[in-house]
């Protein structure tokens, strides 16, 4: 079991490098990869809040490494190969010494984490810190020392300074206090380091921008509650469906699972086995009730990417609870889903790094195309820009700039993409007299939900069609 759990390990890192994705394929990756030559966040690059440590660790590798996207990627890879030994260590403290290597193996080659580590995304990096800072909590709650106190701070600060969303596991700072039942100057003096701590990036990233950084501040969080964030607020859905799919779709379906039959049975075995003996300490049950809140009201539900931290905590207790016995029916589960999770997540990655995302086979396809044409699209132009693509293409979403922008070009075939169509339809137009598909792009849903499937149609006017 040690040998098998080192060759995962082993491959599983050597992955993170090896199929480091090529491909700014969104619009947030084409943000990220664009920080990387010039910060700018008016310009987003990239968009607010800056992410300045993660910026930081890609432009170093950058430095090595020209594609910009596989730079960041790459970075994820170094910054997770390090949550090995929180992970490990944390391990230690709750099975025994022989199996901490089997479970530090089993965290590490979760499938879908192992896709969005290799993506030039934040995650990647704020999973692997977030690692640290739950050690880091551990420790602080267990020893008198200053310096084991300012360490959960520290890391805190850097993990926000590279997802700002992970803010709410900064309950599991309070709950530390509240445990160690500190005096009021001792509360007084850890609350101004961690001001201090987190003041060391956002004043930085608000140097950069000058006076217009409150500006940015106030856009982001307007728009983020109530336009393009995806939270409860601005969802049409109902809420037990919001819940439905937090839970079972996101979660279980595709944090733990992957989408994988066979990996949603090896889960579902493993948790029957030892529904009956779960164990979750307070102080994660904590941070797993205070973030799926969040999530559940405060993040975009349509990328399960948002709930990989419940997915990692959830995991690593379920494998504590099964291996609280030596069973060999237990051990037998999950070595089988050991293996099976490094094959599938290999699967993925690979895949991820090879295949052209579908936002690139729209626009390597329409270089192709006889012009004059304009394309109007929803995210996609992002892509398209990154990729200086030589044909005309607008970003629109109202229906009423789409008719005056089209009229720009009389002589010339209009294109919409799928996420237009989807756009004017919720504004009540019916659009089905002008559309007529032309051809759908394809490429994993898994490592982009939104835009992993894109369909174009000819937009035809009344004479046209006749």
């Amino acid at each position: 079991m040690r040998i098998v759990s080192i060759i995962v390990l082993f491959t599983v890192c050597a992955s993170y490098f090896v199929y480091a994705s090529p491909f700014a394929a969104t619009w947030d990756e084409v943000d990220f990869a664009l920080a990387l030559d010039r910060y700018d966040l008016l310009a987003m690059q990239p968009h607010f809040p800056g992410y300045p440590y993660f910026i930081f660790g890609g432009m170093l590798i950058h430095s090595f490494v020209d594609n910009a996207a596989k730079a960041l990627a790459i970075w994820n890879g170094l910054l997770m190969t390090s949550a090995i030994i929180p992970i490990y260590l944390l391990a230690k403290t709750y099975v025994e010494k022989k199996y901490a290597l089997f479970m530090t193996a089993l965290v590490q080659s979760l499938s879908y984490v192992m896709l969005i580590v290799s993506q030039p995304m934040s995650e990647g990096s704020a999973l692997a810190l977030l690692w640290w800072y739950v050690w880091s909590l551990e420790r602080a709650l267990h020893s008198d020392r200053v310096h084991v106190q300012w360490l959960p701070l520290l890391l805190f600060s850097i993990m926000l300074g590279i997802r700002l969303s992970y803010i709410p596991f900064g309950v599991g700072i309070l709950y530390v206090w509240w445990k160690r039942r500190y005096r009021l100057t001792q509360l007084l003096l850890y609350s101004l380091a961690a001001i201090a701590f987190q003041f060391i990036w956002i004043s930085a990233v608000a140097a950069t921008e000058g006076e217009s950084f409150w500006q940015l501040v106030f856009s982001f969080v307007t728009g983020h509650f109530t336009q393009w964030g995806g939270t409860v607020s601005t969802d049409e859905a109902p809420f037990w469906q919001r819940v439905y799919m937090l839970i079972f779709y996101n979660i279980i379906w595709t944090g733990m699972a992957k989408q994988s039959v066979w990996l949603l049975s090896c889960f579902a075995i493993l948790f029957f086995m030892t529904w009956k003996h779960i164990f979750l300490p307070n102080l994660y049950r904590l941070l797993l009730l205070t973030y799926f809140l969040w999530a559940l009201f405060a993040q975009n539900i349509e990328k399960p990417r948002h709930i990989l931290p419940i997915v990692i905590i959830v995991s690593f207790f379920l494998f504590v609870s099964a291996l609280q016995s030596s069973s060999r029916m237990r051990l037998i589960v999950m070595l089988a889903l050991l293996v099976s999770q490094t094959v599938i997540g290999m699967q993925g990655v690979n895949n991820q790094a090879t295949q052209l995302p579908a936002t690139y086979q729209l626009a390597y396809d329409f270089e192709q195309k006889e012009q004059p044409f304009i394309l109007f699209t929803w995210e996609e132009t992002r892509v398209l820009e990154y990729l200086r693509v030589s044909f005309p293409h607008e970003r629109v979403f109202s229906f009423d700039v789409f008719q005056r922008e089209k009229a720009v070009f009389p002589h010339a075939k209009v294109y919409v993409t799928d996420h237009v169509v989807k756009g004017f339809q919720a504004q009540g137009i019916d659009v089905r007299p002008y559309i007529r598909p032309i051809r759908t792009y394809e490429s994993s849903l898994l490592s982009d939900p939104v835009y992993g499937r894109i369909t174009v149609y000819e937009w035809r006017e009344e004479e046209e069609r006749e």
